[in-house]
């Protein structure tokens, strides 16, 4: 499984830092696309897929484009006079008198002229009909793959029964379609049949060779361990052909497949290779990727061993002195005796890779798999987030995913779990809750819940009516909250760049969209990066497609470049206000500049972290993940699912270690490096980072005031201010007061039943108003649970930089704050931020203030190189903005 990442390795250690580029997974360069074919070929044109046809195919459109088609492309894309549904109805019908590959072109054709929104419609109609002649259905089904959410069930329907068209091309075509990562989401019983159905084409010898090779690529594409295994068996049956078609196909299917390129695929590939043509050109990128691969490997192997050494079976000098080291900190230093070998050896590789740069890092199978599980977002589970209490020691839910099982079950922020099933929790490893809580969807899990206030001798003694029966689900990590503010301001936070972060953001802005959203406030705040695939989808959001977002820099491969490949879904005239502070990093920093340098955004806040590096991550040669039944198919061990190589008996699925390793520099589109350059002693040579046009400098908080606040935290005196105060199970009015407070208070503590009494009993130097705050925290965590959704980490009663954001939307649409009653008594009359300016524009100023206090001091005029200058600099500041 390759991991492509941009981010991580800010503060928190995320990962690539998965690289923004591609990552380089035991030791097989794969593409950022799709986990199982190698990353130079996804840029090619595929014989066997038709989903990834270049557009410069475009040029042959003339010979068979019809009138209704033509017309509509010279009114261009975004003209509303294109008749989507007269498009399609038209080359449905016609379709039946074109070849395979013409359907290809006018698939490709179509997309780039008729809106994405009218398309999906358009097409769904014409699906609808029933006994579609095949060319039709093969046409329908490949525009609607390629449009926006298709639905996978539908399709099939439409597709599986072109295996059997009597027309050999009709059908490999479908099996190839079939074989796309959409049909990967049916439900569980529709994705085997229609694997089953793959495998029984696959394996019919009264069946076209070719359409059996096409339907076993599409079963290995789709099935589980077993399923890939048996398939790609069945491929390789197809080199020991006597036919040089069906060799040469066989050889490039099993090369996607991602199978081992040795022995006879490697003499078959090798002689394509020698061949002019797409084949040639296709066998010649898995080529490479496997010299790509052998020259990792070689080179690590000389990092550990001298050649010599490897020959005579000899210690080296370096690895000497390593192992007496060693063993000098486990005979003599004081806790030697309490460490073990592998986490000595664990701490020396990280600190060499250490040494070279400061996101080069060691990943243990253990970190790994933390490192993994955060980039994939997903797992089977009751859906909370959980954790020890550090103020009793009990395994907690700290509060639910809420759109999981264990909020529907009632679960809630608070509630702890002190059994599972009839397994105790207390005093027990907080990793080995979380495992005895995953598990397969659909199996029951009896949680034992025990909540503040009942007696304390059921926490070790829970009784039946405490329990709580949770059904395991496949789970999502939620990426994005979003949120209508006043003044029909679209907020949204996006966490991370994880697997789901591009998906989940579309869904956010479409909803606030069809609210009226009238501008954008995007919260890149705190967000160490992900993968690069999403930041580029992401981009590709705000962006028009075919848009550069961000290139790599690598002394071995050159500059590679990463393009939006979708119409955006923010309208182009829209405002968009992007917020970063110094812990925007990585993946978020790529987006944050692409969209200043292509004057999308105004971006807000403070100068971003400076992670513009590019990791690759390589197994370690020679170590191996252990091997499992991938019953669902994803690619990914899941907990509940049965190992089939256990390398150190433990029961447990465990990764090999993993070398993340700095390889190369990111740019963004101006050409410009987010990279903070730091000297061998730690000096910093450049800041880098995205620096923003509104440098926000927020109000200074006295240290003694923070150290008051965590005082009374740790006294639960706000917990129990509310719980006094509110109470569980209340009358309504109490919790409408608590809904609105959560809103907004408007900094009113006399909303605040009891709250002057309540402050003087805090005895406490701290102003009202950081109670208030206090209290309102407590207070907006609660009504998370009663409303079912989460607030998104920006507040705009208390958060002064998205308060500046929302001072420059209001402006867009000609308002102040203060026009609004919600933000009359929250957000200041004055702004916080400042312009940021470049040297020569600072000089520039200061003349002219200079020139204006002159005037002042004399006649009142300003010189005529005075005012030139200074217009000129508010003309270039306030440009775009």
């Amino acid at each position: 499984m390759a991991i492509r990442e941009a981010s991580f390795s800010f503060p928190g250690e995320r990962a690539r830092d998965l690289s923004l580029d591609y990552v380089t997974e035991g030791s097989r360069a794969m593409s950022p696309h799709d986990d199982s074919r190698p990353r130079n070929v996804a840029r090619l044109n595929h014989l066997d897929n038709p989903m990834f046809q270049l557009g410069s195919l475009l040029v042959a459109l003339a010979v068979s484009a019809p009138a209704v088609l033509a017309s509509s492309s010279a009114q261009g894309k975004d003209d509303s006079s294109v008749d989507a549904r007269a498009i399609v109805e038209h080359d449905a019908r016609a379709a039946k008198d074109w070849k395979v590959e013409d359907i290809w072109l006018r698939v490709e054709t179509v997309n780039s002229i008729v809106p994405a929104k009218d398309l999906a419609a358009a097409v769904d109609a014409q699906l609808r009909a029933e006994n579609l002649e095949p060319h039709a259905a093969l046409f329908l089904g490949s525009l609607r793959i390629a449009g926006e959410d298709p639905d996978a069930s539908k399709l099939v329907h439409v597709l599986e029964p072109l295996l059997q068209s009597g027309e050999r091309d009709v059908a490999v075509a479908a099996a190839n379609l079939l074989a796309d990562a959409e049909f990967r989401t049916l439900a569980g019983d529709e994705r085997d049949e229609l694997v089953d159905r793959l495998q029984q084409t696959a394996e019919k010898s009264t069946v076209d060779p070719e359409v059996n090779l096409a339907a076993a690529h599409a079963w290995y594409q789709l099935g589980n361990g077993d399923d890939r295994r048996q398939a790609r068996a069945r491929m390789t049956e197809f080199l020991t052909s006597n036919d040089a078609n069906l060799r040469a196909q066989g050889a490039l299917a099993l090369a996607r497949s991602n199978a081992e390129i040795t022995g006879v695929l490697y003499d078959e590939l090798k002689k394509l290779a020698g061949l002019p043509g797409e084949r040639g050109r296709l066998a010649d990128a898995y080529l490479e990727t496997e010299r790509v691969r052998e020259q990792t490997e070689r080179l690590l192997r000389q990092r550990v061993n001298t050649d010599d050494a490897s020959k005579r079976g000899k210690e080296t000098p370096e690895q000497a002195q390593f192992r007496t080291v060693m063993s000098m900190i486990q005979s003599w230093h004081i806790e030697g005796d309490h460490t073990k070998k592998e986490d000595l050896l664990a701490a020396a590789l990280n600190g060499m890779l250490q040494s070279m740069d400061e996101h080069s890092t060691y990943f243990t199978g253990k970190s790994y798999a933390r490192f993994e599980q955060d980039l994939e977002a997903g797992y089977g589970g009751i859906g909370a987030y959980v954790g020890d209490d550090p103020d009793d020691g009990l395994f907690t839910i700290t509060h639910p995913i809420y759109s999981g099982p264990a909020y529907r079950a009632g679960l809630a922020s608070d509630d702890k779990i002190v059994r599972v099933d009839e397994w105790p929790t207390l005093r027990q490893p907080s990793e080995e809750v979380i495992k005895r809580l995953k598990g397969r969807p659909g199996t029951k899990v009896k949680l034992y819940i025990w909540r503040r206030g009942m007696d304390r001798s059921l926490i070790d003694r829970p009784t039946e009516d405490m329990a709580v029966e949770v059904v395991r689900e496949s789970i999502t990590i939620p990426a994005v909250a979003s949120q209508m503010l006043p003044g029909n301001i679209g907020m949204l936070v996006l966490q991370d760049f994880s697997r789901v972060a591009t998906t989940e953001l579309r869904a956010a802005l479409k909803d606030l969209l069809a609210q009226g959203a009238t501008s954008i406030v995007f919260d890149l705040r705190n967000n160490g990066g992900g993968l690069l695939d999403e930041s580029v989808g992401v981009a590709g959001l705000f962006l028009p497609k075919g848009t550069l977002v961000v290139s790599t820099e690598n002394r071995i491969e050159g500059k590679e470049k990463f393009l939006t490949t979708s119409d955006p879904i923010v309208p182009a005239d829209m405002p968009v206000s992007v917020l970063v502070n110094r812990f925007t990093a990585s993946a978020s920093e790529i987006v944050s500049g692409a969209l200043q340098d292509h004057k999308r955004a105004l971006i807000i806040g403070k100068r971003s972290f400076g992670k513009g590096s590019v990791q690759n991550l390589i197994k370690v040669p020679g170590l191996e993940d252990d091997e499992y039944e991938d019953e669902n198919g994803n690619n990914r061990h899941d907990n509940w699912e049965k190992l089939t190589k256990d390398s150190n008996g433990n029961g447990e699925f465990d990764f090999a270690p993993r070398v993340k390793l700095t390889i190369a520099r990111y740019l963004l589109p101006s050409g410009r490096s987010i990279h903070r350059e730091l000297d061998k002693d730690g000096n910093i040579q450049s800041d880098g980072g995205v620096l923003p046009e509104l440098d926000l400098d927020l109000r200074h908080v006295d240290s003694w005031r923070i150290e008051e606040m965590v005082r009374i935290q740790r006294l639960r005196a706000v917990r129990d201010y509310v719980d006094a105060t509110f109470p569980a199970g209340g009358e309504l009015s109490k919790k409408e007061l608590m809904q609105s407070l959560a809103d907004n208070d408007h900094r009113d503590t006399s909303k605040y039943p009891g709250f002057d009494a309540f402050v003087q009993k805090l005895n406490t130097p701290l102003p009202a108003d950081d109670v208030r705050m206090l209290v309102r925290a407590e207070i907006r965590r609660r009504v998370q649970d009663q409303r079912g959704k989460e607030y998104p980490q920006g507040d705009f009663v208390e958060d002064e930089q998205l308060q500046e954001a929302i001072r420059v939307a209001l402006k867009a649409q000609g308002k102040k704050p203060g026009d609004l009653p919600e933000y009359q008594s929250n957000i200041p009359s004055e702004s916080l931020a400042r312009m940021h300016l470049r040297g020569d524009e600072k000089v520039a100023l200061r003349d002219a203030l200079k020139e204006l206090d002159l005037a002042r001091k004399s006649d009142g005029k300003l010189s005529a190189e005075a005012l030139e200058s200074l217009s000129k600099l508010l003309e270039n500041n306030l440009d775009g903005k």
